[in-house]
């Protein structure tokens, strides 16, 4: 009577799915989101290198922080940090430093247990003003 009830198979399938599903959701979810941060610190790293170019040519500090904000057109301008050094007048054969720092928010909750949220992302370029 019980003979046949222990070697049927039909639900293992689904039983190892349903093992399953939660990883592979959890690796497709933080695939997503380190791509989200690596996309994030690849703008800022841009805009950073487009400012400290403009910066090289002489250009005033309203006109990098616009030039910024241009490159990272993906990016929130109202979250981003921008700082210029020296931030007075530059002169010929200075170095001029640009820092652009933006945070990117986590939102799984086990990611975001693991490395914090916000996590901020750093972009900074030295270039010599001509």
């Amino acid at each position: 009577m019980f003979k046949g009830f222990w070697k049927r198979n039909d639900g293992q399938a689904l039983v190892e799915f349903s093992i399953s599903l939660p990883v592979l959701l959890l690796l497709i979810v933080g695939i997503l989101e380190f791509s989200k941060l690596g996309g994030a610190l690849l703008m800022v790293n841009y805009g950073a290198r487009e400012g400290a170019r403009i910066a090289s040519l002489g250009a005033s500090d309203s006109a990098i922080i616009q030039k910024i904000k241009q490159s990272t057109v993906l990016l929130d301008d109202s979250r981003m940090v921008i700082n210029i050094s020296p931030d007075t007048f530059r002169t010929s054969n200075e170095n001029v430093t640009i820092t652009v720092q933006y945070p990117v928010d986590i939102n799984i909750p086990i990611i975001n247990k693991i490395i914090g949220t916000p996590k901020w992302v750093r972009g900074e370029l030295t270039m010599r003003v001509e």
